[in-house]
């Protein structure tokens, strides 16, 4: 179930932590940000949760402050061991994502059923 947060929303599905980000920095209250963030890395020290999918579709574009809350939870399920991954980007976040050449280390999937499905293939 969606847990609707103002900056990211968020969801579990089995041992996967999906984040939907709302939009860049500039549009939330910096404390906001800055909470959210941590809580989404916190709910990454529980045993339950091994996996992070970043789903693009709710943005056509994120900033540098969101860009890196994500990057630092990506590298935490990849210590863990888990599986990170991206889905839904846009044109524009694609480009966004090229640029920063972050594609390089995660993968990028058009669905989210794709993602989850890879997700689960690494799983078995």
């Amino acid at each position: 179930m969606s847990q609707p947060r103002e900056v990211f929303e968020i969801e579990r599905v089995e041992g996967t932590l999906v984040v939907v980000p709302r939009g860049p920095a500039l549009n939330f209250r910096y404390p906001d940000v800055h909470r959210e963030s941590n809580e989404l890395f916190r709910m990454m020290d529980g045993p339950a949760l091994k996996n992070v999918l970043i789903d693009l579709s709710a943005v056509d574009y994120i900033d540098s402050v969101i860009i890196g809350a994500l990057i630092r939870l990506l590298q935490k399920a990849r210590a863990r061991r888990g599986q990170a991954v991206f889905c839904s980007a846009s044109e524009p976040m694609q480009e966004i994502l090229k640029s920063i050449k972050i594609g390089t280390l995660w993968p990028l999937y058009a669905t989210r059923d794709e993602a989850l499905a890879a997700i689960g293939s690494d799983q078995a």
